[in-house]
This record gives C-alpha cells, sequence and structure tokens, in this order.
C-alpha cells in the first residue's frame, strides 16, 4: 500500500496521473474511488484539460467499488438497502413489542437500518459476533483488522443491546433465506477465498473513511497495490521537507490514552487549538498507523510519500501573517447573500483575470439557504452561478406533485387541487394552459367549492355540486331558483371544455386516491399514477429523476416481495418521499457555469481563488453531538467515531486550507424579526485565536444606511460600478422594460377607493398604477382548504359594506332591512359562501346584533329620509332593488371610473353617504364618486352632503359641495394626469411647507417613502422595490423633472391637489 499527501489537489492528481500512464492499459480502465460526484466531475475537467480527454477511467464511490472487488470472486450477492430495510420491517411486524401503526413500523425500521449499517462500519465485531450465532452464517472470518474495541467491554445486560440484537438475527435470517448476504459476511467469504485481479486501485480524496472500509482496504493490499490520495491538512503532526518534490517520509508517531470512555489520540507537536480542529485528522492517520503494523505483520508494509507545497508549517501556523480572510457579521439571511453577491462583483470588476468559476460558496445549512440563493443570484441575473447539494424532495417539480397527490389520507381540498394545477408537468399531462389556471381559480372561488364529496360537511361545498350548478347554468339561463336541489351559477362565460377536463381530472384523481388505499401492490399503484398525471416532456432534469425514480418503485416492489413484507399505502408513500430525498437536485452543472454554490460536505477540498463560508452562527455549525438512546455506540467513543462538531471542524479546516487567495467567512448576527441577537459559531472564535490584529466587519441593518459610504459593498445606491467593466450603457428616463410599460396600459378602469392612494400613499400608487404592480390575488384564493364555518371573508366584507350603503333607503323600517338581510344570506347557502344548519343560525345571529338597529331609528336621520336613487356603476351583489339603478362608469381621455352614490335625492340637491368617520380619506373618496356621478351626468354641483355615521345612535355631519361643471372637469384632467403623465404627487407636504426639493433632498423623502414601503405587507411592491434601484426609481419618478416647463406644471400640480382637499364647506 502506498499513501500520498499534499496540500493540494492539482498535485495529488498529477501523481495520480503519472501512476495511470504508468499503468495503461486500453482495454482496462483503471478503478479509481472518490467520495463523491462533485470531486469526480472536478477530478475529470482537470484530466480532460491537461490531457484533452479523460475517458476509460472507472470511478466509483467508496462502498460500491468496494463491494464491487469483493463480488467479482464469489458467487454470493450482497444484500441492498432496500432488502435490509424490508426484511427489517417483517421482523418488526412479527415482533409483539412493535406498534401495529405502520407508519411507525416503517420510521423504526428506517432508523434501526441506519443504525445497523453504522455499526457494521464502526462496531463491526459486536456485529460479526451476532452474525455468528446463526446458523445460517457462512464465514468466520474477521475483517476488522484494528480490534479496539477490545479496550471498552460492552454492557450485556443493556436491553437496546439485547432488543437490538435479537431484531437483527431474525433480519439477517430472512435476508439468508433470500440467498444474501450482509457486505461483512461477504468479506469474510471473498478474502477467504481470494483470487483477486491484480489491477491497482486508487483512492483519491477520501479523508473520512470508516475503519471497517480503511480495514478491508488493507487486507486487499495483500492481494494488489491499493494507492491512497490524501488532502494534507496534518503538517504540524507530520515530517518536514525543504524539497517541493515527492519523497518517502517517517510514518508520525502517536501515543493513545483513555479518559471517561474515550480513547484519544495524542500527538506531542499539537497545541491544544491545533488538536481541536485536526482530531478526525489525527485519528485517521493513527489508523493508518496501525493498518501498517498490520501489514508489517504480514510481510508487507505501508509506504508514505509526502509533497509539502505551500503550507509546510501547517495552514493553522500561516494564520498570523495571512490577510486573506475577513469575517463578516449580518442582519439576517437575505442580507448575507446578497453581500456575498454583491462582494463577487465587485471583486469581478477590480480583478479582469478573474473569472466566476473561480469562485465558491459553500453553506453547512443549504435547506435553509438555497432560496435565498435562488432569489438573490437568479433574480438579479447578473452573475451566472450552479447551485447543487440539494434535495429533489424539495426543489423538483415531480417531488413537488407527488408530495401533494399522495396527501391520500387528507381532503381532497381546493389548496390540493390549485397546487396540482399550477405545477407545469400535469398542466403538460393533463392539457392545461398556465392562462387558464386563473379561470379555473376565478370560477371555483365564486362557485365557493371547498373539498371532495368524502370530505366535505356540507355537499354545496364539494367539487361535485359546485360543477353540477355550473353545469346546471348553461341550460338555466338567468334562473336564480333551485333545481333538484341545485343552485344555477351566476351568470358569467366559461369555457365548458376547460371545466370538462378539470372534472376528468378529478375524477381520476379520487380513484387513485382510493386504489392506493385499498391495494395490495401500493408500489404499481404509484407507478400507474405518475405515468397517468404526469409529463416530464421537455424537462431534461426532471426526466433524470422520474427515470431513477421508477426504477425505485420496481426494485422496491421486488425487494419487498422477498422478505414477504407486507406493505400498505402509508409505508409506499414514505418509501417515495424518503427516496425522493436521496435523489440530489441542482441548478447548472457543477463547476462549469459560473459561481459554484454548494453544502460544506467533507471531502471535498476543491480548490478555489476565493472561497465563501455562510451560515456560520453558533447552533447552525459545527453543530451538537447527536447520539440516539438507542444508539449502542455511545457506550464509548474510538478512534474513527467522528462526532458532527469534530467532523464540521475538519472539512472547515479543508475548505481553510484549499483556499487559494481569500477567504470569506459571514455568519447571522442578527434577526431583526425577531429582534434577537446571535453568537457566531466556535469555529470562527477558535480561529480568531490564529488572528490577533483581525477585526469582524458588521454589515448594516439598513440599505442606504452612511456605512455604505466607505465600504467596498455592492449595494442599490451603488449600482453603476459596473458599468465601466462590462460596459454598460448608463440607463435614463424610464428603465422600466417596454413589456411592462405596456402591461401598464392594460389597465383602464379604476375605483375611487383605488385613486384616493395618489393622495394617501403616492409612492404605493405609483407604483400599482405606472408598474401594475398589484396584488397577486389568485395567491389568497387558491390557498384555501377548510369549508366555511361562518360567511366566508369576502363575502362578509362585501355583505357588510353593501348593507352600510344600503341602510339611508331603510331609515325607520328596521324589518323590511332584516328581511332582505335574511334572504341575501339564504342565497349565500345556496351559493356555497355560506354555512349551513346550526352554523348557519349562529353565524347569522352575529351578524343581526352588529346591525345599526339603533341607529337605523335615529330622529336626525330620519329627518333627511326622502326618496332617493341607489346609483352605481358596478352591480351589487344582491338582486336589483325598486331603489336601485345602473349606470355606466364616467369615461374621460380613454380611462373608465367607476362610482357608487347610496342615496341621492335630486328633489332635494342632496346626498346622503354612509361614513364611519369624515376624515380625509374617507372625504377623498366620498368626493371622488360624487365627482365621477356628476361628471356622467352633467351636472354642477350645489348640493348638501350628509355624513351618516352609523355607529351605536347614530350621528350626523353636513357638508356643502359647490363647484361649477368646468372646476371638475379640470380636476378630472389632474388625476387624468396624474395617472397617466407624471405619476402621483410624491412629497406633497414639503412642497406644502415651501421646502427647496435639491436633487440630495428629494432622495432622502424618496428613500423614506421607499424603506417605509419594503417594511410593508404588500406582497408585490416588496419585489419591485429589489429590482429598482434608488437612481433607476427617481429617474422613473421624476422623468420630467428637466423639462423647462417643469416648476410651472409641479406648481399646477400642487394647486390641484389643495383645491380637491378644500373642496368641503
Amino acid at each position: 500500500m502506498e499513501l500520498y499527501i499534499a496540500d493540494s489537489l492539482e498535485r495529488l492528481l498529477q501523481k495520480l496521473q503519472s501512476q495511470l500512464q504508468e499503468n495503461l492499459d486500453p482495454l482496462k480502465a483503471p478503478r479509481i474511488l472518490v467520495p463523491n460526484r462533485n470531486l469526480r466531475r472536478w477530478m475529470q475537467m482537470q484530466l480532460a484539460q491537461k490531457q484533452g480527454v479523460a475517458a476509460n477511467l472507472n470511478f466509483q464511490y467508496l462502498e460500491q467499488g468496494i463491494s464491487s472487488i469483493l463480488g467479482s470472486g464469489i458467487r454470493q450477492k450482497q444484500a441492498s438497502a432496500g432488502l435490509q430495510l424490508w426484511s427489517l420491517i417483517h421482523a418488526l411486524k412479527n415482533s409483539s413489542a412493535t406498534s401495529d401503526d405502520s407508519l411507525d413500523v416503517y420510521r423504526r425500521a428506517t432508523h434501526l437500518t441506519f443504525l445497523f449499517r453504522d455499526y457494521e462500519y464502526h462496531r463491526n465485531p459486536m456485529i460479526r459476533g451476532w452474525q455468528k450465532e446463526l446458523e445460517s452464517s457462512c464465514t468466520d472470518f474477521e475483517p476488522d483488522i484494528f480490534a479496539l474495541e477490545e479496550e471498552f467491554p460492552v454492557e450485556q445486560e443493556n436491553r437496546y443491546l439485547k432488543e437490538q440484537r435479537n431484531l437483527y438475527q431474525r433480519t439477517l435470517s430472512q435476508i439468508h433465506k433470500a440467498g444474501y448476504l450482509s457486505f461483512s459476511e461477504m468479506a469474510g467469504l471473498a478474502l477467504e477465498s481470494g483470487g483477486f485481479s491484480s489491477q491497482p486501485v486508487y483512492v483519491f480524496g477520501l479523508s473520512r473513511m470508516s475503519r471497517l472500509h480503511l480495514s478491508l482496504l488493507f487486507r486487499l493490499s495483500l492481494h494488489f497495490p491499493v494507492r491512497i490520495f490524501l488532502f494534507d491538512v496534518f503538517a504540524g503532526s507530520m515530517d518536514l521537507s525543504l524539497r517541493e518534490d515527492w519523497q518517502k517520509i517517517n510514518p508520525p508517531e502517536f501515543s493513545t490514552r483513555k479518559e471517561e470512555k474515550t480513547m484519544i489520540v495524542d500527538h506531542p507537536d499539537l497545541s491544544e487549538k491545533e488538536y481541536s480542529f485536526q482530531r478526525d485528522g489525527l485519528e485517521l492517520l493513527y489508523l493508518f498507523r496501525r493498518g501498517q503494523q498490520f501489514l508489517q505483520e504480514k510481510g508487507s508494509d505501508l509506504s508514505w510519500y509526502r509533497s509539502p507545497g505551500k503550507t509546510t508549517a501547517g495552514i493553522l501556523k500561516q494564520l498570523p501573517t495571512s490577510d486573506s480572510i475577513r469575517i463578516v457579521e449580518a442582519p439576517g439571511m437575505r442580507k448575507e447573500v446578497e453581500f456575498i453577491h454583491d462582494d463577487i462583483l465587485l471583486k469581478l470588476a477590480r480583478d479582469r483575470d478573474l473569472k466566476p468559476e473561480d469562485i465558491g460558496i459553500l453553506v453547512p445549512t443549504m435547506h435553509r439557504y438555497r432560496a435565498h440563493f435562488e432569489y438573490v443570484f437568479g433574480g438579479r441575473k447578473q452573475l451566472p452561478f450552479n447551485l447543487t447539494d440539494f434535495s429533489a424532495r424539495e426543489t423538483s417539480r415531480l417531488g413537488d406533485a407527488l408530495r401533494t397527490i399522495l396527501k391520500f389520507d387528507q381532503p381532497l381540498d381546493r389548496r390540493n387541487v390549485f397546487h396540482l394545477l399550477s405545477n407545469p408537468l400535469i398542466r403538460k399531462k393533463w392539457g392545461f394552459q398556465s392562462d387558464e389556471f386563473q379561470s379555473l381559480l376565478e370560477k371555483i372561488d365564486e362557485l365557493n367549492i371547498f373539498r371532495g364529496s368524502e370530505d366535505s360537511v356540507f355537499p354545496v361545498h364539494s367539487w361535485k355540486y359546485g360543477l353540477r350548478r355550473l353545469r346546471l347554468s348553461e341550460i338555466m339561463v338567468g334562473q336564480q331558483k333551485p333545481f333538484q336541489g341545485y343552485m344555477p351559477a351566476g351568470p358569467g362565460i366559461y369555457d365548458p371544455d376547460l371545466f370538462a377536463r378539470l372534472w376528468d381530472f378529478l375524477s381520476q384523481l379520487e380513484r387513485f386516491r382510493r386504489e392506493i388505499r385499498t391495494s395490495q401492490d401500493p408500489f404499481n399503484v404509484i407507478r400507474e399514477l405518475i405515468q397517468n398525471f404526469i409529463s416530464i416532456e421537455d424537462h431534461r432534469q426532471e426526466s433524470r429523476i422520474y427515470l431513477t425514480l421508477m426504477e425505485g418503485l420496481q426494485a422496491a416492489r421486488e425487494e419487498s416481495q422477498k422478505p414477504g413484507a407486507m406493505t400498505d399505502a402509508l409505508m409506499a408513500r414514505e418509501w417515495v418521499l424518503e427516496s425522493l430525498k436521496e435523489v440530489a437536485g441542482g441548478i447548472g452543472e457543477y463547476l462549469v457555469q459560473g459561481v459554484t454554490i454548494s453544502a460544506l460536505q467533507p471531502m471535498r477540498p476543491i480548490p478555489f481563488r476565493y472561497l465563501y463560508i455562510a451560515g456560520l452562527k453558533e447552533g447552525d455549525f459545527p453543530g451538537f453531538p447527536m447520539t440516539h438512546p438507542e444508539d449502542l455506540r455511545r457506550q464509548y467513543r474510538l478512534p474513527g467515531d467522528s462526532s458532527l462538531p469534530d467532523g464540521n471542524r475538519f472539512l472547515f479546516l479543508e475548505a481553510l486550507t484549499s483556499c487559494q487567495e481569500g477567504l470569506i467567512l459571514s455568519y447571522i448576527g442578527r434577526d431583526l424579526a425577531r429582534d434577537d441577537e446571535y453568537q457566531p459559531s466556535s469555529v470562527i472564535l477558535e480561529l480568531e485565536d490564529f488572528l490577533p490584529d483581525h477585526s469582524r466587519e458588521r454589515l448594516p441593518a439598513l440599505w442606504m444606511s452612511d456605512q455604505y459610504r466607505n465600504r467596498a459593498v455592492l449595494d442599490p445606491l451603488h449600482v453603476r460600478v459596473l458599468q465601466e467593466r462590462w460596459q454598460l450603457p448608463e440607463k435614463t428616463g424610464n428603465p422600466v422594460a417596454e413589456e411592462v410599460q405596456a402591461a401598464a396600459l392594460y389597465r383602464k378602469s379604476y375605483k375611487p377607493h383605488q385613486l384616493v392612494r395618489l393622495f394617501t400613499e403616492p409612492l404605493r400608487a405609483f407604483l400599482e398604477f405606472k408598474l401594475n404592480a398589484f396584488p397577486l390575488r389568485q395567491e389568497d384564493s387558491s390557498d384555501v382548504s377548510d369549508e366555511p364555518y361562518r360567511l366566508l371573508f369576502q363575502e362578509r366584507k362585501n355583505l357588510k359594506y353593501l348593507f352600510l350603503s344600503l341602510a339611508p333607503h331603510f331609515l325607520g323600517r328596521t324589518s323590511e332591512y332584516k328581511n332582505l338581510l335574511e334572504s341575501c344570506y339564504e342565497d349565500l347557502i345556496a351559493r356555497g359562501a355560506a354555512p349551513a344548519d346550526f352554523f348557519a343560525d349562529l353565524d347569522f345571529r352575529s351578524i343581526l346584533q352588529k346591525q345599526p338597529w339603533t341607529a337605523l331609528k335615529n330622529q336626525a336621520f330620519l329627518d333627511l329620509a326622502e326618496k332617493g336613487q341607489y346609483i352605481s356603476s358596478l352591480r351589487p351583489g344582491i338582486p336589483l332593488q325598486e331603489f336601485m339603478e345602473l349606470s355606466t362608469p364616467f369615461t374621460h381621455r380613454g380611462l373608465e371610473f367607476h362610482f357608487i352614490i347610496p342615496h341621492y335625492s335630486e328633489q332635494e340637491r342632496s346626498f346622503l353617504v354612509p361614513a364611519s368617520s369624515t376624515d380625509a380619506t374617507a372625504l377623498n373618496i366620498t368626493f371622488l364618486n360624487i365627482l365621477f356621478f356628476a361628471l356622467h351626468r352633467g351636472l354642477a354641483l350645489d348640493h348638501r352632503v350628509h355624513f351618516l355615521n352609523f355607529s351605536g345612535e347614530g350621528k350626523l355631519a353636513s357638508f356643502r359641495l359647490k363647484l361649477s361643471r368646468d372646476e371638475l372637469l379640470e380636476m378630472a384632467d389632474f388625476l387624468c394626469d396624474e395617472l397617466q403623465a407624471y405619476g402621483p404627487l410624491m412629497f406633497y407636504e414639503a412642497l406644502q411647507e415651501g421646502e427647496e426639493l435639491t436633487d440630495h433632498r428629494l432622495e432622502e423623502l424618496l428613500l423614506e417613502s421607499w424603506q417605509e414601503l419594503q417594511d410593508s405587507s404588500h406582497p408585490v411592491l416588496g419585489m419591485v422595490m429589489e429590482k429598482l434601484s434608488a437612481r433607476q426609481l427617481m429617474d422613473l419618478i421624476l422623468q420630467s423633472r428637466n423639462e423647462s416647463s417643469d416648476e410651472s406644471i409641479l406648481q399646477r400640480r400642487v394647486e390641484m391637489r389643495s383645491r380637491i382637499e378644500e373642496v368641503w364647506q
């Protein structure tokens, strides 16, 4: 056996390449064992770069490679992980101490399978003892060469040991009956028989190996050459040399001691601080030294070779003189990722030889950071990147569809159905177009459908009932009376073919849900379900996941049948979801397409010029020791038993050593949402002991902070830093894409409560009207699962405001008011918007209690009671009453303006307006309604406006409006200008006070408004704010400031807004 150690993967690969050329046989592909696919990809790229091609190389993972070597010389086969799992499930089901819940059985079997596998790797003598007690055991050979377990006696009376030994032996018996062996048994038989090929085996980049795997490599080296290439982070514990080339060195010497059921490996030349980082590595070298003694006893030897390279004294000893490490504290994950993104852009701007492929980003908790990386790097589209090391279960469209479809023990509610219909793989299979999603959603929301027939308390809310109502409306046009218990749906145009496909989709889904619950072969049902519901056409990444899953389903079906394990739907579902976790997801090609973003994982010291490690918050990294009470390894610790903190410290040291020019470490120091403060990882604190003059950088919480003026961070105010390098033309005028501007022109219709934002929230109004950035209502209406036990929120709100506006017509007529309310509620029940039976009675009583019964009898109100009209350009939600009049909207300069006039008396020249207050917002909304009504009728205003506050006993406030028709038209022109030409008057108050609006002051005011809007919960505007820089938004809002008429236009706009606010007398 030969061991090659260097602090550079390139140097190790050069040595491997030279040995491959020496042993070149075109008919035999050399076997190279690697730890993961990412390191394999790097090796292939490097070899191809040096030789022009990297072919005829047999890359295998460690256990896969060792198993194929061992299995080549014997007839018996090793049991797969799936066969072991299903055999253990069979053993558990036949155990009297096991729960009857199949899900509990499956999860316990998964946990025990993991434990038994680790026992085989790290407590092999114990497992071999259990195996040899079986009559079906086929070998007495002991593969483990270290026998370290002899140092610590096992507690034989431990109840977990007895239970697990019994389950393991029953499981292994089932495996033997099926004609298979465990890994250790196969290794024993193969080593006893010998007969291996003499072809060398190369082991590259594995800095962590179990004692069993290492033992097998040492035993196999007695039959053929084994050459191991190890990344060097051990400089302080090994012989040093002044030479730069490879040379043979003396093996390091170690001592061991016992301390509290732990065997500790010591080295005299390492300080305590260095030891905390290198513990795992030292234990690996110690095992190599013990293995060398084994080989010497067998008449062979282990040769140690080392190429010292750049870190002759070790990376930790070089840190005090290094200025390549930065430690950054960020106020949240998003800020942390934005800092990394912008810092990379600045590095690329400064160094023309630097390429995105030279930069790597590692995170220990990819499941938490993935969405932020996708949002920042993918959303800004300024940096090419590849993202790996996350699970297909959470990110794949196929995985997302299966997670939802397989919720067969949950209701088939609207949330799940529309979640499926939003999936492009399902839409492709069933012929739904993306633009049909909204049409379906609006109609289903209108029909108040919530669940399937089997899951719904009230049939009126089921898919079957609602779609029958829709079909009935096509036959009984204009009818609003129930037919055989079905209320025809309201008027409207819909596509019959579209809803026929929806019903077919729902019917098939219900059928599969029933089948999988009752089938004796759930894996086959799931295969059929995938084939019937999902199309992976045109989705290359999903095709790989699809093929892996389909092959896995077939294998699971066969493996579960071999031991006779009776599987049910819950077990099959759990298996599918767990198997999806094992399928890797990714964006782009690793190491190829731009900046590499991956998880901080062992055995991946790939060299980057600049390396970022994010997420180094205490608690997240290096983590805590995780031992289960049932884990028998917790009785004592041996060299090679890596804990999570020790393993993470060692892989951090690997990353630190592999980085070439700069290492940037970041962590979250503050959580602004929770107002919490966090400490950095203990790894950072320990690293700072080696950096006496180092100080941390703290990112400002707000992007407009003055701290950005003196730091090299690319925030939105510095967006033009890269323009010179990339030669981007400077944006002027309106920077919004033409298609967005065109989309904004589609909005031709406005309501007063929307227009009032021109006065109250001008920045929000500008972005909504100019950029068409309105809330995504379909997200809310699709995310509904529970049928109502009270009137739906939107219906309740509509009913409240409708009856408030009708109240002036029922002054002193409370019984008629109650009858109309009761009739409307019964209609809502028939349409599925309200509950039924007992819940309806409760809900209606609560609505009655909130009605203004006392105020309807207010004498001041009764004195104003005159016969008047309810006039609206919008259809009310109830059948038209005799006092109601529908009107067309007011049209002006190509725009439509709607209005609602609750009560208008032409004879009295008065308006009655129900209102809870007469604040500025209420007055503005009322005036806009009256303005559009008057212009539509061609009226000049000289009218009384009475505000009726129906709270409590009632309160009356009266005003007079007196405006000529020309004045009304001038105000309408002003509103059109604000919507179309200029955008809302942003800083009216500052202008009113005579403040000089310099560029600097305008920017300050804009930033204040911008920050307030960013902190709001508006679902669309927040995204708009992140897409536009402050300067771009300034140009967009103030695009007419440089025109010669700018000052006069601005003055006119200020005057017109003041006049609108002062119309009330």
